[in-house]
């Protein structure tokens, strides 16, 4: 008898890891540089190794790489929230997984090691003619801004424009067109987006 209850519990024991994993889908480690007073829009995983999920634990990951004067930006759909060690007017604002977040360093960042895994069970949500900021997951089908328009089109977008940051200024999609450009998705990095309606539930795709 004892046997076959140490038995169910391995049993159990071994299911429950498997479904963790599965959850998990690949931890992986993630680096990212930064140029010297460029804006960069980046992804964190949605699963992070950050015991405080805020931007305060953000911005000291990026000065533990190198960085300093670290800025880190979150557009909560009306305005800019700044955190850069704590101030008047700054906000120590909460990280959520799937929103994308801009960082600024006075210094060049050559190796900030970003450490997670993916969570497909993240949705997102995008409201009407607000710019959004996403970060798609690192094992992402989606390869180009095509694919990442398609996928919120699928999700009941509609008019969707997807943005990249490169460094010097704004690529845009939209479909295809003059001046339009079908960049490339890069893991790490977050994409601004925009839908003419409002989008409830897009989860982004993974393999």
């Amino acid at each position: 008898m004892k046997t076959r209850i140490i038995l169910a519990v391995a049993v159990v024991l071994i299911l429950a890891i498997a479904l963790t994993s599965g959850a998990s889908n690949m931890g992986f480690k993630l680096s990212q540089t930064l140029s010297a007073t460029v804006a960069k829009y980046v992804a964190l995983p949605f699963y992070n190794s950050y015991s405080t999920q805020t931007a305060a634990f953000l911005r000291n990951d990026i000065i533990a790489a190198g960085g300093t004067g670290v800025n880190v930006y979150n557009w909560n759909g009306t305005a800019w929230q700044r955190y850069a060690g704590g101030g008047v007017g700054q906000v120590n604002f909460a990280l959520a997984a799937g929103d994308g977040y801009q960082v600024v360093s006075t210094a060049d960042v050559s190796n900030w090691v970003i450490v997670g895994s993916h969570n497909p069970s993240t949705t997102i949500t995008m409201s009407a003619t607000v710019a959004k900021y996403v970060a798609v997951p690192y094992h992402s089908t989606s390869t180009s801004a095509a694919l990442l328009r398609n996928e919120i089109i699928a999700a009941g977008g509609t008019g969707v424009n997807v943005y990249n940051w490169n460094g010097t200024a704004w690529q845009r999609y939209a479909g295809g067109g003059v001046g339009q450009v079908n960049f490339a998705l890069t893991p790490g990095l977050a994409y601004q987006c925009v839908s003419t309606a409002a989008v409830g539930s897009w989860t982004p795709a993974h393999y």
